[in-house]
């Protein structure tokens, strides 16, 4: 008996060292490092992502859109650092089909010239190209191609804030 019960006792102080050693590895980054929540009521931070989205939209120069359209209403989601993204959607439709890469490229030049800002080219998993745009208060700007490369969609995510309890009412806000 004493001869299985200590191999297992080995195995399981092992299991146990490893199991700790790689959760201490992936444990959160302590309040003092992650960026701190914008002190700002929703409205304001809707206001803002709704009015960078549209910057956003301007990387692609006016002749070539044929319409925008921003949806009124968008979602509340979670930041990494316990507050809230207001999350919105902005639809870009082009005269013609836009060749994004240079367009892309000329606005990472112009974004990261902005303090605050970094801008980058990405692709997305069917190599189709994106704008990515990230700024203060943990906010993200994405700007995607459709496949057919006729319209593009703008995904926006607001500064990080706190949402106080009874603030937003319903699914979307």
């Amino acid at each position: 008996m004493k001869r299985i019960i200590l191999p297992a006792v080995a195995i399981l102080l092992t299991v146990s060292v490893a199991v700790n050693g790689c959760s201490a590895a992936v444990q959160e980054q302590p309040d003092d490092v992650r960026e701190e929540s914008i002190t700002m009521k929703l409205p304001e931070a809707k206001r803002i992502a709704q009015d960078i989205a549209i910057e956003v939209v301007a990387v692609v120069p006016r002749p070539l859109i044929s319409t925008v359209e921003q949806k009124p209403k968008g979602s509340l989601l979670s930041c990494s650092n316990g507050g809230h993204h207001w999350a919105g959607h902005t639809t870009v439709e082009f005269v013609a089909t836009l060749d994004a890469v240079p367009v892309f490229e000329a606005g990472v030049r112009a974004w990261n010239q902005r303090e605050g800002w970094h801008a980058e080219l990405d692709y997305m998993f069917d190599r189709s190209p994106q704008f990515v745009l990230t700024g203060p208060g943990d906010s993200v700007y994405l700007m995607s191609m459709d496949p057919d490369l006729g319209s593009a969609h703008v995904s926006s995510f607001s500064p990080c804030i706190e949402v106080k309890p009874g603030e937003v009412r319903g699914p979307f806000y």
